[in-house]
């Protein structure tokens, strides 16, 4: 998760509370299960209340998720993204610096 999601923490709940937002709708609840089970393992008698066939169903939907992430692309992405942002803003300033000069009557 920390590779895939840039999601930093030292344990799986702190991980999973900071890459949040990034994940599908889908695989938030599957995320919260694994959570659940990792603080009900400290206790041996919290620990018989974890449904595991639910947990193991989890955990590969989620593994699949992350598998499913090309960082690379995300990459891409970003750097898309802003350069897109400004462009879009270099575009805006130059129309009005020429609306400001043709409205001075200098153009």
């Amino acid at each position: 998760m920390r590779d895939k999601l840039g999601a930093r923490g030292n344990d799986l709940p702190a991980r999973l509370k900071q890459a949040r937002r990034q994940m599908p709708f889908k695989v938030q609840p599957e995320a919260a299960v694994m959570a659940d089970a990792l603080e009900k393992r400290a206790h041996p008698k919290l620990m018989k209340q974890v449904d595991l066939p639910r947990l193991q169903t989890a955990e590969r939907r989620l593994l699949d998720h992350l598998k499913a992430i090309d960082t690379s692309d995300r990459r891409k992405g970003a750097i898309l993204g802003a350069l897109a942002g400004l462009s879009f803003n270099l575009f805006v300033l130059t129309g009005l610096i020429t609306g400001i000069l043709l409205w001075r009557g200098l153009l």
